[in-house]
């Protein structure tokens, strides 16, 4: 139709006709491109939040992962410092059993692993543009980063101070495997958790738990103590560092939070 009236302005010389013809057929392309943007924009904005949403979600789990592991890690530390009490004391049936099931429990940890499935999917399908505004953006982007190194850092110092150094004293002094026994102990183990715990006193025959630890007997003055002693100061220390670096990451992660919700609140 419209093509029709511009043939017939152009063959009547009716320039001014022609000229507003042009402009129409401008001024709706331009519209459509607009309207087409603008489109384009809400639903980009869309994604956003709700990419964000997931986020703050992920963050939310990573919060509670954390305080679990400090919690873990300061009763590590607690479990260290009565060892070394323990070992200053006259040996003793109850001395042998507390210091079998606290050195036990010392040569475990707590693997802090952080994930973030949000994440992961804006960075493979190359979305992180979506976070329309640069300085949250930067600041998702570099807090993984950092969260990355931080994690790293626990999981070498518990592969090096735990797994090798601690469960080869431990090895050498021959204690066999002892479950935790809360009314010797006086309460529940760091280590205790429901299934794994009664998974343990249901399949453990009792004659392969509770049962060595002979050296245990040892008086304090006896040389071992020395060694377990700097062993003990070793894993105490390992402990309070790795909840040095769960504190920088709990306090990261609570901070990411907060920015993404105020963003979230601007967005409204």
């Amino acid at each position: 139709m419209l093509l029709r009236r511009v043939i017939e302005h152009v063959k009547a010389q009716n320039w001014t006709a022609v000229g507003l013809d042009f402009v129409i057929v401008v001024m709706g392309v331009y519209l459509g491109i607009q309207v087409n943007n603008w489109d384009q924009s809400r639903s980009d904005r869309d994604v956003e939040v709700t990419y964000l949403e997931l986020l703050q979600s992920d963050l939310r789990s990573t919060i509670k992962d954390v305080n679990e592991q400090i919690a873990f890690e300061q009763i590590q530390v607690e479990q260290a410092n009565a060892a070394g009490r323990l070992i200053g004391q006259p040996p003793s049936e109850i001395r042998r059993r507390k210091l079998g099931m606290i050195l036990g429990l010392l040569g475990a940890r707590r693997t802090l692993k952080i994930d973030s499935p949000t994440f992961l999917d804006l960075q493979s399908s190359g979305k992180l543009g979506l976070i329309a505004d640069p300085d949250l953006r930067n600041d998702v982007v570099a807090y993984f980063f950092r969260i990355d190194r931080w994690e790293s850092v626990i999981e070498k110092n518990n592969e090096y101070f735990v797994d090798r150094s601690f469960n080869d004293l431990l090895d050498g002094l021959s204690i066999g495997y002892w479950l935790w026994d809360r009314e010797v102990m006086g309460g529940p183990s760091s280590m205790e958790e429901g299934v794994r715990a009664r998974l343990l006193v249901e399949r453990l025959d009792e004659a392969l738990v509770n049962r060595g630890g002979a050296v245990l007997m040892s008086p304090p003055e006896a040389e071992l103590w020395q060694t377990v002693l700097d062993q003990l100061g070793t894993r105490a220390g390992i402990s309070v560092t790795n909840e040095s670096f769960a504190i920088s990451i709990l306090e990261a992660t609570t901070d990411l939070e907060a920015k993404i919700a105020a963003y979230l609140e601007e967005r409204k």
